[in-house]
């Protein structure tokens, strides 16, 4: 039972991670709700001379909260942009609170609380999410586009004609970021100029990056079914689903793939990155990008209709979820793990895996032996990877 409940614990902290930051956002968007003010008409201004700065704040203080919320989906993937661009905006939302809204201190707290967890479970966040890439470029863009669209009125009287209007502004700031400009708005004073400088800079790698992500994987996929054509999916079952691109992975599937197996391959990885793995294998393979421990990803590999699912990442924690959430989906489900570390033996063995492999383990116990002319011969070799537990483990053999 208290195996069960810290991988319980494992598996589900950073939903917990999720819930405090989105938590954070539902509170400075509760906040805001609750202030006397038209939000509507602090977004249309229209003059910096006499505006009252009090109310003002409210106004990125709204967006900082959306944010928020946002980026906690990206902490579902266990992303680790999303993990960084929290980091980031709870720190300005601790800062900004401190000094506008200090008799705030409940927003403190948790601002301050979910900055901590997020520093103590830092680890766990260390995967690669397209979605949580889109959401951080996002965010970039439309703190860029803040930024660019109040400077140019906060400045308007420093451009050629006058910005006095947020529409202009925001024509003017469009422009900019995208380095078009018309000329039809032009900076005459130098700190106007050095605004324009700074918007041009912050465009050319944060709107042309945004815009990438966002888009450009929508349009590679269409050039890519325009000149391939609509690539039937293989017939998932009875193959192996191999989850991980570790050394183990690619050597087992491209012996898999030669014997004349069907393979689905599951990875973290982005799929750009999905040729650079069929190269490495030498063969066209079906590969499915995602988290390779959730049951929605399993499913769509065909989990249930596959001869075995083999958990062969590099990370032990990671393989360990992978047999959990198989055995969650069907009891019958044959399932193979690895073992990178030999001190995590002991806890592997305990998701009751079919086959357990410690390939390190098992060469190093043979390098010793050669080492300290120990003799070995094929059977004592086949011995000691079949029933020692320190190779392959059945569970029958416990």
């Amino acid at each position: 039972m208290w195996s069960r409940l810290v991988s319980s614990w494992r598996y589900l902290r950073h939903f917990l991670v999720a819930v405090a930051v989105f938590f954070n956002g539902l509170l400075i968007l509760r906040s805001v709700w609750g202030q006397p003010i038209d939000l509507i008409e602090l977004f249309n201004i229209k003059s910096f001379t006499n505006i009252n700065w009090a109310d003002a704040v409210n106004g990125p203080w709204l967006l900082l909260g959306v944010f928020l919320m946002f980026n906690a989906i990206g902490l579902l993937y266990r992303a680790r942009i999303a993990w960084a661009v929290s980091i980031i905006l709870l720190a300005i939302v601790f800062t900004f609170t401190w000094h506008f809204f200090p008799q705030l201190t409940r927003h403190l707290y948790w601002s301050g609380g979910a900055i901590l967890l997020l520093m103590v479970m830092g680890k766990d966040f260390n995967h690669s999410s397209a979605t949580a890439g889109g959401i951080a470029s996002f965010i970039s863009f439309a703190v860029l586009l803040f930024y660019a669209t109040y400077g140019a009125l906060y400045f308007g009287a420093g451009f050629q004609p006058v910005i006095h209007d947020l529409m202009t502004a925001f024509y003017f700031a469009m422009v900019t970021m995208t380095t078009v400009g018309y000329g039809d708005i032009i900076p005459h004073s130098e700190p106007a100029r050095l605004f324009t400088i700074s918007v041009i800079i912050a465009g050319i790698t944060v709107f042309a990056t945004s815009v990438t992500t966002v888009f450009g994987p929508v349009i590679r996929g269409g050039l890519n079914k325009l000149v391939k054509g609509v690539q039937k999916p293989m017939n998932r079952k009875n193959h192996f689903i191999v989850c991980g691109t570790s050394v183990l992975a690619t050597s087992t599937i491209a012996q898999l793939k030669k014997r004349g197996f069907d393979v689905t391959v599951l990875t973290s990885e982005d799929e750009e990155k999905f040729p650079a793995i069929e190269q490495r294998i030498g063969s066209k393979l079906d590969i499915l990008s995602g988290d390779t421990t959730d049951n929605t990803l399993l499913k769509e590999a065909g989990a249930e209709q596959c001869k075995a699912v083999l958990a062969l990442t590099a990370d032990d924690a990671t393989n360990a979820f992978i047999v959990l959430s198989v055995k969650e989906l069907s009891a019958d489900i044959k399932t193979v793990i690895a073992v990178n570390d030999a001190k995590n033996m002991n806890k592997v063995k305990q998701v009751k895996a079919d086959v357990l492999l410690s390939p390190q383990l098992f060469g190093s116990v043979v390098l010793a032996s050669v080492l300290s002319g120990e003799p070995l011969s094929h059977d004592d070799l086949l011995n000691m990877l079949l029933t020692s537990g320190d190779g392959l483990f059945d569970k029958s053999e416990e």
